[in-house]
């Protein structure tokens, strides 16, 4: 077995799970501290208390303030236009929870189902993206808070338009961006798409840097998928991303070339030096495209003797020295492929300079256009169909939407049914809804931040209070100083968020409920109930990710299949190779393997007993890297070779890899060991036979582009095979 293939993390009993959420509830991540964000939310909140307690409409200010404290925290990463919807959607979700939790806070019974409903509801909403998770989320918490309030129906009405305008606003001054905010999160997106490109190209064969890879181009693809492509700078967007995979591909191509024109002394000094050098200086041409997105989107011009103009002519330079020496080389025809690459790079790499430098590309042959469909998700998006799909037992949203319903609902009759004293009960149920999620690490990490968190908020504000008996006024001061660090932190350490948010809501029902100490004592007690019942539901009826990673394995074989069998198939007949079918398949390739290998670290962080075994499973995902590899340097060779010669011979090969693919998925489907494969070998054997009555030199540039390959393919198989051929597989999986 291969253990090479994947990076194995060391085996570790039950208490090292909790350890290890327990270190990353302490965790303080600097690069995700709000601080220039945070003065806007704050100033949104804190305006409107301030006005009502200057004109003594404190309970009006208080509504309005903490419709814009549920959205303050919020920080997107999608594009504009979807961070409006996301946010929208939010302030009408925030309205009708409240104006429903107050109307129907005088029924103890009706609140406890209506908690469970609107459990379920968040939960079930997880399987369908961030934005949708934000506002069932966000819906539940003003349901769960107002629902303490009992209210008429004029007041019940009156309080919702409230919060919804507090909501509204702080929405409407969030979104008031500045022309580079407004394009902000897709020029981010492809700055570190491109500067992981710098690193990439510097060795593509590291398993963590083509992680990285794949993750930036995931993630790329996800932001700009929701970005509005209509409009000029949506189309340069996707145009970049576009260049991004071609880029992607030659550079793959060019580090499978290197290795035989450097490997030997036969090779000469000066064929070496240039070849490291041309790679060297396409990086480093990737790096000051990344600088140049990263910059506000003003007009640059680059004089000639600029670092992107620098590193082109030097390629040029390098690649005509190249030119001029293959026919003395031993290597002439793989010289000759890696000058044809060469340029086809630096032919890519121009464009996009122009692109972000706002110029029309001035030499160079046009890099192949094509225009990238709608994520599938988002061609095909029924919301109705997603959720219908995941009303199962197997779903791990469908499961935490029970478990949270359940959670909710019995939170609630704690202090609205049974006979115990729990002024400030609606917090039990709030802890409950913040803490747990559809895993075991988030969960008991927030679990662990939150009634830290809590707890220590609620010693410092008695602290507070006790010592300073603060005026109005002074108040207002201070609940804006804890809502400021509090916007600020969210993203960076949840329990310090928990300390500061604590204080923050404390500071502002002290206008209303004028019980500062009794209601951080209160609070204390009630989060450490909340946090002490989410963690017991989810312990007494956990998803552990061991029942998920297969089906996550599953879909990424399905993926690799689909890819693979499609390369393979447009060698035997060129009319079929559609390069827009290809970027989908690749899309979807990626998407699959950041889910399995996240299903993967997760299982890691939990019990040792409910573990997977990651040398089979880690394997199984680095042998799928590998697969993919080949079929990408197959991709970049039909790319550029757009008229190459028909191969038939490879079909038998291409049904084998189909069949021994399905037989793979087959076992890890049922759990069993892999039974025999086709005949891989004999299926290259007819391949490499066929060249023989060949006599056109396409033809045979065909078949050695491929040969290597496909030798490759039949290693990788033959490791996924030994992988797959334990007894007790059924224990692995």
């Amino acid at each position: 077995m291969n253990k090479t293939l994947y990076p194995i993390s060391k085996k570790i009993p039950w208490y090292s799970g909790l350890k290890h959420s327990w270190q990353a509830a302490l965790r303080f991540d600097r690069s995700q501290v709000t601080a220039v964000p945070a003065i806007r939310s704050t100033i949104v909140y804190v305006l409107p208390l301030a006005i009502g307690v200057a004109t003594h409409h404190v309970v009006e200010g208080v509504s309005i303030a903490g419709g814009a404290a549920t959205l303050g925290a919020i920080r997107l990463a999608s594009p504009y236009h979807a961070r409006i919807r996301t946010l929208f959607l939010a302030c009408i979700g925030i309205a009708l929870s409240a104006f429903v939790g107050s109307l129907t806070g005088q029924i103890g019974w009706l609140s406890v189902l209506l908690a469970g409903i609107w459990g379920v509801g968040a939960g079930l909403l997880v399987a369908l993206d961030l934005s949708a998770t934000i506002v069932g989320l966000q819906s539940a918490l003003a349901l769960i808070i107002l629902s303490h309030f009992a209210l008429t129906p004029v007041q019940a009405l009156l309080q919702a338009l409230l919060m919804f305008a507090g909501a509204l606003l702080q929405t409407v001054v969030t979104m008031i961006p500045s022309p580079w905010q407004r394009t902000g999160p897709e020029r981010t997106t492809l700055a570190n798409l491109y500067q992981t490109l710098s690193h990439y190209a510097l060795d593509v064969s590291d398993e963590h840097r083509g992680q990285h890879m794949r993750d930036a181009l995931t993630k790329a693809y996800t932001t700009l998928s929701e970005s509005k492509r209509e409009s000029q700078q949506g189309k340069l967007f996707f145009e970049l991303l576009e260049e991004a995979e071609h880029i992607r591909l030659s550079l793959i191509v060019l580090t499978r070339l290197q290795p035989h024109l450097t490997h030997d002394e036969i090779t000469q000094t000066t064929d070496r030096a240039y070849v490291f050098q041309f790679i060297q200086t396409a990086a480093d041409q990737l790096q000051t495209i990344a600088h140049t997105l990263n910059a506000p989107p003003v007009r640059i011009h680059f004089s000639k003797t600029s670092h992107a103009d620098e590193h082109l002519q030097l390629m040029k330079e390098m690649l005509k020295v190249l030119r001029a020496q293959e026919k003395e080389s031993p290597y002439e025809q793989t010289l000759h492929q890696f000058v044809t690459y060469g340029n086809a790079l630096r032919a890519q790499l121009q464009k996009v300079s122009s692109i972000v430098t706002e110029r029309t590309p001035s030499f160079g042959r046009p890099s192949i256009h094509f225009s990238i469909p709608r994520p599938p998700h988002l061609q095909i998006h029924d919301t109705a169909e997603i959720l219908r799909s995941n009303l199962s037992l197997r779903s791990t949203a469908f499961r935490h939407a029970i478990r949270l319903g359940i959670a909710l609902a019995f939170a609630t009759a704690l202090y609205r049914i049974f006979p115990f004293p729990f002024q400030r009960g609606y917090w039990i149920a709030l802890t409950a809804l913040l803490i747990l999620k559809p895993d075991f690490s988030t969960t008991f990490t927030r679990g662990i931040a939150r009634a830290l968190g809590t707890i220590l908020g609620a010693v410092l504000t008695t602290l507070l209070v006790a010592t300073l008996r603060p005026t109005s006024d002074i108040l207002v001061l201070l609940d804006a100083i804890a809502a400021y660090i509090a916007f600020s932190i969210l993203l960076a350490n949840y329990a310090l968020f928990s300390v500061f948010i604590t204080m923050e809501v404390v500071f502002l029902l002290t206008f209303v409920i004028p019980q500062p100490l009794d209601t951080t004592a209160y609070r204390a007690i009630d989060t450490a109930i909340g946090s002490v019942l989410a963690l017991l539901i989810y312990t007494l009826w956990p998803t552990w990710e061991r029942t998920q990673t297969p089906h996550f394995l599953e879909d990424r074989l399905h993926a690799v299949q689909n890819y693979i069998v499609a390369i393979l198939r447009a060698y035997a007949t060129p009319d079929t190779f559609n390069i827009s079918k290809m970027d989908g398949l690749l899309r979807d390739a990626r998407l699959a393997r950041s889910n399995a290998e996240a299903s993967m670290q997760r299982s890691l962080q939990e019990p040792e007993r409910y573990r997977i075994n990651t040398d089979v499973v880690g394997g199984l995902l680095g042998a799928m890297d590998v697969l993919m590899r080949s079929g990408l340097v197959l991709e970049a060779y039909l790319i550029d070779n757009p008229s190459h010669h028909a191969l038939p011979a490879i079909s038998q090969f291409t049904e084998n890899v189909d069949k021994a693919l399905n037989i793979f998925d087959n076992a890890i489907h049922e759990r069993k060991k892999t039974t025999s494969l086709p005949d891989l070998q004999q299926a290259f054997r007819q391949l490499e036979g066929a060249s023989k009555p060949l006599t056109q030199q396409e033809a045979n540039t065909d078949l050695s582009v491929v040969r290597t390959e496909v030798k490759q393919i039949i290693r990788t198989i033959q490791t996924m095979y030994q992988l797959l051929s334990s007894e007790n597989l059924s224990a692995e999986l």
